[in-house]
Parts: structure tokens; sequence; C-alpha cells
């Protein structure tokens, strides 16, 4: 399956709002049993109280830090998986010059097809995105099965041993190499995700803190709504970033594709000379 998280089909906004009314929520909670308990509280019960509260929300941020450097780490391989998709099409598309008429034009034309349809996902927005994905990810290996298929066409038809049969060769390699790295991209976008675990785990961590806090305030009768709200906001944008870090299309985060901008511009300079071989202009 491509979404791997039930957070994946929630927007990131109302997420966002959903985590922070959670969070207030299990203050208020907290709040509540520690006024009912005052009655019977006694001064070393308040101290052990904020010291479990000060240790629940150290053991909190603490997770939150290692999940935030893992999720980082996923977007790192993201980025260097972009930059590698580039280099490759970028090789195979000029590699392709040494191919016969009609294969050449053929070959570069789908490898601008798919540096196009990346960039088009790239700039998908609104709640139909994992469908846009998925129906990205079968046109892309469509075009790879395409452009292998045309390559060792033209490969039976050369002689062997001949120079072009190296210069096909190296073809072959890249178009390869071009399927092999939609793989791992695919792997470290898609698959390659925080455990639902973890989340779990995150989320409950974070409402018993909020519950112990509350608690404490209870017992105490003071608290301040400011604070409170202060609180609960900062953990829950922490929890958000993180959770856009993680997803396969991010919303608050972006890679860079001007690499497949510029690539895509020369794909298109390229293949208009091809068609028009008169025209130098822009």
């Amino acid at each position: 399956m491509l979404v791997s998280h039930f957070f994946d089909l929630i927007p990131i906004w109302v997420l966002l709002i959903v985590t922070i009314l959670v969070m207030i929520l299990f203050i208020e909670l907290g709040f509540r049993l520690g006024q009912k308990a005052k009655a019977h509280a006694k001064k070393a019960q308040t101290s052990q109280v904020r010291a479990i509260m000060g240790a629940g929300l150290g053991l909190l941020a603490f997770m939150l830090a290692f999940t935030f450097s893992t999720a980082q780490s996923h977007f790192e391989v993201r980025v260097q998986g972009l930059a590698e998709q580039a280099r490759i099409a970028r090789n195979a598309f000029m590699q392709a010059d040494l191919l016969a008429e009609p294969a050449r034009t053929g070959a570069k034309q789908l490898l601008k097809d798919y540096i196009e349809l990346e960039l088009g996902l790239r700039n998908a927005t609104g709640q139909d995105i994992p469908a846009r994905l998925a129906e990205a990810i079968e046109v892309s290996e469509k075009i790879q099965r395409e452009l292998w298929q045309l390559v060792a066409e033209s490969h039976r038809k050369i002689p062997e041993n001949s120079s072009e049969a190296s210069n096909n060769d190296q073809l072959m390699a890249s178009v390869i190499a071009l399927t092999d790295i939609h793989y791992t991209r695919l792997h470290s976008a898609i698959m390659n995700r925080i455990p639902l675990t973890i989340w779990m785990t995150i989320y409950l961590m974070a409402a018993l803190s909020m519950i112990i806090m509350g608690y404490q305030a209870g017992l105490t009768e003071r608290r301040s709504p400011v604070a409170t709200v202060t609180l609960a906001v900062a953990f829950s944008a922490v929890i958000i970033l993180i959770t856009d870090l993680d997803r396969p299309v991010m919303s608050f985060f972006e890679i860079n594709s001007q690499l497949l901008v510029d690539l895509s511009e020369y794909m298109e300079a390229d293949l208009r000379l091809e068609y028009y071989p008169g025209d130098q202009g822009g």
C-alpha cells in the first residue's frame, strides 16, 4: 500500500488542530483529577508529582528529538535520490544521441516525459495526492518499461562487437540505473517510514505528560491558561513537523527540484532542435 499510516489520509492542518485540542483536553482532565485529589494529598505527594511531571516532559522531548532526527535522515535520502535521478536521466538522454532514428527521438521523448511526470507530482496539491502518487508511480514504471523495450530492440539490431553495440550497452546501463534509483526512491519515500508503533507511543507519552502536568496544577490550584495553551501548541507543532517531514508528499517542507526544472528545459530545447534543426532560437 502506498499510504502506510492512517495519519497520511488526514490534511496536515486538521491534524495540527486536533493534536492541539487533544493536548489541552488531557491537561484539563489532569487538572480536574488533581482538584479532586487535593483534599487527600500531602506536601510530599505534590513534590513527587512535580518530579514525575518533569521526567515525563523530558522523556517526551527526548522521543521527539529522536523521531525528528529519523525523519530528517529520511528527508536527506530523498534529496540525494532526486539528485541521483536527475544525473542518471541526463546521462541517458545524452547517450540516446548515439541511437539511430526513430529510436533516438523516441528514447529522448520518454525520458522527457519521465522528468515532467516527476515535476508534475511535486507541484501537486489537494487531498487527492495519495491517488495521484499511485498513478504517477504506475505511469513512471510504464515509461521505464517502454524505454527498456526501445533500447533492447535497438540493441538487437546492432551487430555484435561493433562500436555501436558498446555505445548501446552504456545506454542500457543508464536505463537500468534509472530503474534502480526509481525503486530506491520509492522505498525511501513511501516504505521507509517512521513506524506506526512509534507514533502511538509518542501520542501516548504526550497524553500522559499532559495529564500529569494538569494533575500537578490541580493539586496546587495554580495554572495559567496562556502557559497551558503555549505548551500544548509547542509540542503539537513539533509532532506535526515530524509528521509532515516523514510524508511522501510534504506540505511544510519542500525538496528543491530546480535540477529537474533545468533538466526538463534542456531536454525540451534539445528535442526542439531535433524536430526543427534550423531553429537555433529560444
